[in-house]
């Protein structure tokens, strides 16, 4: 905060991550009023949108920008964990469900710690400011990825088979009266 966002107060990058986590939980809570394809696809779209507001927020220095950019990546976050976990639920069997979500919460905390490792060891010879445009950058593009994925995606049962709802589920013959 004090280097790259030239604010001074201790308490300001506390408050900052602080803020990030809050809307993390906001956007946990906030996914169980949508499906899960649609709180992966919002989520991952807020993700994408709070990256982008971090980058402006570095390149114009702005610490306004840089608190609006962290709330609206936590919403995405929180969207986009939570949507996801439902999702996976959905398609386990009750008998591999604990074995899934073990492997789901190592790929998520390695995914979350060794970018934020990474970084931290190429601030010193990067600077922050190059290190924070491709941290964001790097996040960015993994979630605009997400974002297009989860829009052109279907659900699949644990076989493998498509979930067909609505008009799909009907049988042809019905189909092909209407």
């Amino acid at each position: 905060m004090s280097y790259v966002l030239h604010v001074r107060s201790a308490a300001t990058g506390g408050l900052s991550i602080a803020a990030l986590f809050v809307a993390n939980s906001v956007g946990g809570l906030w996914s169980v009023r949508h499906t899960a394809r649609l709180a992966t696809l919002l989520g991952a779209v807020l993700l994408t949108l709070g990256a982008s507001g971090l980058a402006v927020a570095i390149a114009v220095a702005s610490p306004a920008v840089y608190a609006g950019g962290s709330v609206i990546a936590g919403l995405g976050v929180g969207l986009t964990f939570n949507g996801n976990l439902r999702a996976i639920s959905a398609v386990t069997t009750v008998k591999s469900r604990s074995e899934v979500f073990s492997a789901v919460y190592v790929i998520s905390y390695a995914a979350l710690s060794l970018p934020a490792l990474a970084a931290g060891l190429a601030a010193p010879s990067w600077g922050l400011e190059t290190t924070g445009y491709l941290y964001v950058g790097f996040v960015g593009a993994l979630s605009l990825g997400a974002a297009l994925h989860a829009g052109t995606s279907r659900t699949h049962r644990p076989t493998g088979d498509p979930i067909r709802t609505g008009w799909e589920s009907r049988p042809h013959s019905e189909r092909s009266r209407c």
